[in-house]
Formats: structure tokens, sequence, C-alpha cells
């Protein structure tokens, strides 16, 4: 079987009981990219995952983020941002990590506080990637809400483009001419199927490049109760991921009129090593 990798999972929204469980569970031909919220929980994950995951074979890749909703004050800001500094070195997956500028979430967190935020953590990214390897891009999952032009703007700014780093819309909803643009500069996007259930979204990934295009689930939704059983939480996760990537590439492939797997295998090996 082909390796599917979902680029965008919320490992961390499981509870911590179900985890070994889950990745047990995830059929052995799906890979994960664990997204996380904040640089704290980063650091926490890394540190538990070799206790709790049930084989090392399965432990995910994780991605070192500080997603805009997650931000609460200033100053936790720059604790998270201290703390970002440090765990940078430990890995080169980004995410998540963006604006989101939707009226809702400006009223909860200022789009200067979110700017601000965004900017530093590129700036800590173009300076880890300095002097990388080629073949290891330092690759970063970006939540974009009313805000797609503005975050490639800053990509072009700061040079990050020339500084192997590499941008991935996750849910991209900005415009065709943004989009062009990313395409343009060297970005991807990653797909699921939300995002296929609309009418741009489809427009979207026939405009795509087959090699720009990436799997994602987003999954979980939402944070899992604990109190549920935690057997019960992994097998449903576990099936619903499995289900979501593979509904997406039959989805790509019947939209592209081209088998899309071995486009996917190739990005998935250049940017993530698997």
């Amino acid at each position: 079987m082909p390796a599917l990798l979902d680029t965008h999972h919320h490992l961390d929204f499981l509870p911590d009981e179900a985890r070994p469980p889950f990745l047990e569970a995830v059929d052995d031909d799906v890979w994960l990219v664990a997204q996380t919220l904040t640089p704290s929980s980063f650091v926490e994950l890394v540190s538990q995952a070799a206790a709790w995951a049930p084989r090392p074979d399965v432990i995910p890749l994780f991605s070192l983020g500080l997603h805009p909703w997650s931000i609460t004050s200033p100053s936790q800001a720059d604790d998270e941002l201290a703390v970002f500094e440090k765990a940078v070195e430990r890995t080169r997956f980004i995410g998540e990590i963006g604006l989101d500028l939707s009226p809702r979430r400006v009223d909860e967190v200022p789009a200067d506080l979110q700017r601000h935020v965004l900017r530093e953590i590129l700036r800590l990214v173009g300076r880890a990637a300095d002097g990388s390897c080629a073949d290891e891009p330092h690759v970063l999952s970006i939540h974009a809400v009313r805000s797609a032009g503005e975050v490639i703007g800053l990509f072009e700014e700061l040079g990050l483009l020339r500084r192997n780093v590499v941008p991935v819309f996750h849910r991209f909803s900005g415009t065709s001419d943004e989009l062009t643009t990313l395409i343009r500069l060297g970005g991807y996007i990653s797909v699921q199927s939300q995002m296929l259930a609309t009418k741009r979204g489809r427009a979207y990934v026939r405009q795509v490049p087959m090699d720009r295009l990436l799997l994602e689930t987003d999954l979980p939704a939402a944070r899992i109760d604990a109190a549920l059983p935690a057997g019960a939480i992994a097998a449903g996760v576990a099936r619903e991921v499995t289900n979501c990537l593979r509904e997406t590439v039959r989805v790509l492939t019947e939209l592209r009129g081209v088998e899309l797997i071995p486009s996917l295998e190739r990005s998935q090996a250049r940017l993530y090593g698997v």
C-alpha cells in the first residue's frame, strides 16, 4: 500500500491514555505530522512520546506551533516565544502557526499581537534554517484566515523562501491570485475533505500543480472528553483519519483525472522524509 501522510493532525486533542492505542490502531500505511498549539505542548508531547508510544516506529513527526487562537496575552506570548526559541533547534517541522484576522478572533486576540508573534516565529525559523541541508527544509503548517496575502507578503519580506523554508497553507481560504502567488513562490497547500466539499475548494485543487498538493485531516476536530473509554476513542479516531485520507485521495484523483499517489509520495518524501 502507498504511504499516506496526514500532514496536519491534532494528536494533542486526544486524552493521554488514548494516544498509545490510537497510534497502534492507525493503519500501517498512514503516517502523521502532529501539530501543536503552543511550544509548551510541543515540549511536553516530545518528552512523553517514548513512554506512551507502543512502538518507536509509530511515533509521529512532531511540529512546533503557536496557534493564533492560543495567544492569551502579550506576556503569555513572550513566554511561549522563549520556549519556541529553544525548541526550534529540535525540529524542522513548524506548526500550527499563522494569523486569524476574522472579526471574532481579532476581538479575542488583537491583530497586532498576532502579527508580532508570527513575525517573531518566522524570524526564529529563518535563523534556524540558515545553513540547513537543502534536502531537509523547514516545513511550516500555516493557518491563515482573511490573511493569506499578508502571510505570503511576510515570507517575501523576510526572504524565507530563499532560506530553505517551505510554507504549507492548511485549509487555504485566500483568493485565487493569492494562491497563484503562493505556488509561484514555492508554497504548497494541504487538502482535506471539508475543503473539497466547497466549489471554491475544488476549483483551487484543480488550479494547484500536482506536486504542490499534500494531504491532511485536521483531526480530531476538537479536544475529546477524557471520560470516554480510551479504546473506543482510539479506534474511532484511527478509522476516521484513514477514511478521511483515502476519501481525499479518491476525490482529488477524480477532480484531476490522473493518479495522484505517485506525486504525493514524491512530495511527502521531499518535504517530510516519509
